[in-house]
């Protein structure tokens, strides 16, 4: 495998089956080809490995049973990222004369689970912060402050990434899918970048920088909890602190869906108690609190009329 075998030297046990690995190996080129990301060959390559050491058959000969089989032994989010990974390679498969079935054509996408992940607490980001190993602080900055995914972190380069605008320092995060966005840095982080060498923030054997295992490690080493419970933190308390703006919150994660970021959002005990409270008056008329628009010093106070409110 090209790029596997140049960066990682210890993975034949996630290869796939003998009488798999060519036309992987072809079905990843073409991957490469139409734009995938280096992270998601990667992934596929070890999803397409761990499936075909599971089925233990050659490729035209897997069915949809074994595929059943193989989902009900992983997690709701692995369940949709392995049926993915296998519908798109048997499709390759069937182009190309090696299958004449996909086996995963009549197995429906997996539903998202609405119930989340775990959301950081306080106490474990200022444990986090305070760790004396500075890589393990800095990505806890990152994630609990920027609300970076671990393989984004491996990715910065202060010698490119960094901007100074007229309000302030900018990072330029590369996403998923190749996708770019630019976020604010907030001070306390921007004086722990300064004092960083320019180039790559966690240097390592991957193509110049460190793989997701090494944040990933610290962060749960310093905090406890995953990396992306810092991320989770960072949606629900951006999104209150941003009088709920899913739209702003949406962006700042580089989600192109604003129903994936809600997954993210933690809910406030005490605003669920703030607006049931609310639902007990019996006035027509809802008051917002005072509001300033940026630019204005004037305060207006917002009202709707209730006797006004209609569906559609």
């Amino acid at each position: 495998m090209r790029y596997w075998s140049e960066t990682r030297r210890n993975c034949h046990h996630a290869e796939p089956l003998d009488s798999w690995r060519e036309p992987v190996d072809q079905w990843l080129g073409y991957l490469d080809v139409i734009g995938r990301s280096r992270e998601t060959q990667r992934t596929r390559w070890y999803q397409i490995g761990e499936f075909s050491r599971l089925v233990g058959k050659g490729i035209p000969d897997v069915t949809e049973d074994d595929l059943v089989v193989c989902l009900a032994r992983l997690n709701t989010e692995s369940r949709r990222g392995m049926r993915s990974c296998i519908k798109t390679f048997y499709d390759w498969c069937i182009r190309h004369d090696l299958a004449v079935y996909n086996p995963a054509v009549g197995i429906p996408v997996v539903r998202t689970d609405v119930r989340g992940g775990l959301i950081c607490p306080e106490d474990a980001v200022a444990r986090g912060l305070s760790d004396q190993d500075e890589y393990a602080s800095m990505a806890v900055m990152l994630g609990a402050f920027c609300g970076l995914r671990r393989i984004e972190m491996t990715r910065i380069n202060l010698a490119s990434d960094l901007e100074e605008t007229p309000n302030g320092l900018e990072l330029i995060i590369h996403g998923k899918g190749n996708r770019e966005r630019k976020l604010p840095v907030p001070q306390r982080l921007a004086v722990k970048l300064s004092e960083r060498p320019r180039g790559w923030l966690f240097p390592g054997d991957v193509h110049g920088h460190c793989g997701v295992d090494f944040v990933a490690k610290r962060i749960k080493k310093a905090t406890g909890f995953p990396s992306h419970a810092l991320r989770r933190r960072f949606a629900t308390v951006a999104y209150y602190r941003s009088g709920c703006n899913i739209i702003l919150v949406s962006k700042m994660l580089g989600h192109a869906n604003i129903a994936t970021t809600m997954h993210y959002i933690g809910l406030v005990q005490d605003e669920m108690r703030n607006a049931i409270e609310a639902t007990t008056r019996t006035d027509p008329t809802i008051l917002l609190s005072p509001t300033a628009f940026r630019g204005s010093t004037d305060v207006f106070d917002i009202a709707y009329d209730l006797t006004t409110a209609r569906i559609g």
